[in-house]
């Protein structure tokens, strides 16, 4: 099963430059999309065996604030997986730095940020613009169900760069059909008005057909019925805003399987190599926590160096409670043949001369821990088990912008060197429309902020006698 699945995956190159185009107002940055195989998922190893974090290292009891961080034990170190390819794009684009990507179908959808213009390929190489959406957004959640297409909040104004207020026929949601080639907006949920948005939003779809929109931060907790398109509040969860966490609110990337949100970060503070995974279970009202050392656990050899400062692309999730993470790492040699662990003793000899960039595909299980208490941060356990790890050479590190799991149409075998029409790439990627178009529909944009945050007239005074 695992073999017929793919991960999609695009990023550009870290030592690519922006170059800011003065003609369409954007930065721009050469693009790389990936395609492998979804890791295959083995049976968990026993307690004793490489790449497991035990319950007991788990839950392990500490007086610090997060045991799961903190927790002391024994780590198992295992041996670095061989590496299976040297990984080559299927197609390089020359596009915004501010894009995002989704596949329906057999298609791949780029959407570029703020801007509504939409660039979509397949793997035989027929690449078209889809028809815009009813209203620009800006980092929106997507959403794929029955091959269409739901987005989901990130609403801005066209022009002008004011977020509020929104224009008069904002859709919070709307929905697209391939198919049929239209954009359909969805009904306003309740807590929406022209001049509010949830912040730090949290979406998930859940196994009856419902769409959850939540929050970190604001106490929202709503539900869409997708087949009856109605909206309702559902019980709050004061919990929910409870559980601190490692990264800046625009890193977060929750995925949400059945009654569970995950999200994943790494501790840069007291654990350079450990990965965080923390879980809120929607029916408990509960925050879990567990850690992972990714040096022993998943590199396998302490002189590889962690290359992401955050997991950019989240948990990829592929069935039941196993997820798929995509790690990058480096391996740096000096003229002595010495790795990183070993550059400050080796750097009086010779300078470094040799660099390795390598990408790991990890498949986790991650179960909760019910049967311990609490920590001092009101956090309960989180079980980490590595069921198999897989490694590919990068030519060059990669700040990978997304990832998602795809069926086999996106088969590495495939996806043949793909190439876009210049033309068609510069109008995807024109951010601006005429410098008096602009400024018309910004003084209009004025206008009604004015009348909204004004409120209603009070009456023309009249002049002095």
């Amino acid at each position: 099963m695992n073999q017929e699945r793919v991960i999609l995956f695009c990023g550009h190159m870290r030592d690519e430059p922006f170059v800011f185009s003065e003609d369409d107002g954007c930065c721009k940055t050469t693009m790389s999309w990936f395609s492998i195989l979804a890791p295959e998922i083995r049976s968990a190893p026993s307690s004793s065996s490489s790449g497991v974090l035990s319950p007991e290292i788990c839950s392990a009891p500490s007086s610090s604030s997060s045991p799961l961080r903190k927790g002391k034990g024994k780590r198992n170190r295992i041996n670095s997986p061989p590496i299976k390819s040297t990984l080559s794009p299927f197609a390089v684009l020359k596009l915004p730095t501010t894009t995002f990507f989704t596949a329906v179908g057999s298609y791949i959808f780029i959407f570029h940020d703020s801007v509504n213009k939409i660039l979509t390929f397949n793997n035989s190489g027929d690449w078209k613009l889809a028809p815009p959406m009813n209203h620009p957004r800006t980092s929106p959640h997507i959403i794929v169900l029955d091959g269409k297409l739901y987005v989901i909040g990130g609403l801005i104004y066209p022009i002008g760069g004011l977020k509020y207020p929104l224009p008069a026929n904002y859709c919070f949601m709307e929905l697209f059909d391939p198919d049929i080639g239209t954009w359909e907006p969805l009904p306003n949920p309740p807590f929406m008005d022209r001049l509010h948005q949830p912040r730090e939003m949290v979406t998930s779809l859940l196994h009856n057909r419902e769409i959850l929109v939540t929050s970190y931060t604001d106490f929202l907790f709503c539900i869409y019925r997708i087949d009856e398109r109605i909206w309702y509040f559902a019980p709050p969860l004061p919990n929910l805003l409870e559980g601190n966490f490692l990264l800046p609110p625009g890193m977060v990337k929750s995925v949400g399987v059945g009654s569970m949100l995950y999200r994943v970060s790494f501790d840069h503070v007291d654990h350079p190599k450990h990965l965080v995974i923390q879980a809120f279970n929607l029916s408990l009202d509960q925050w879990f926590e567990g850690c992972l050392n990714v040096g022993s656990e998943i590199f396998g050899e302490y002189d590889e160096v962690l290359e992401d400062g955050y997991p950019c692309c989240g948990l990829i999730h592929l069935c039941d409670q196993k997820f798929c993470l995509l790690l990058q790492s480096s391996y740096t040699e000096d003229g002595n043949g010495n790795g990183d662990f070993d550059r400050r003793r080796s750097a009086y000899f010779k300078p470094r001369s040799a660099s390795s960039s390598y990408l790991y595909s990890v498949v986790l299980e991650v179960s909760i821990i019910l049967d311990k208490p609490r920590d001092l941060a009101g956090f309960m356990g989180l079980n980490i088990v590595v069921l198999s790890t897989e490694k590919y050479c990068l030519v060059s590190p990669l700040l990978i912008q997304d990832a998602m799991l795809v069926d086999s149409t996106f088969h590495p075998s495939n996806m043949q060197a793909l190439k876009c029409n210049e033309s068609l790439l510069n109008e995807f990627g024109m951010a601006r429309p005429s410098k008096a178009v602009c400024e018309e529909l910004l003084q209009q944009q004025l206008v009604i902020a004015k009348r909204i945050w004004d409120g209603p007239a009070r009456g023309t005074p009249t002049a002095a006698s």
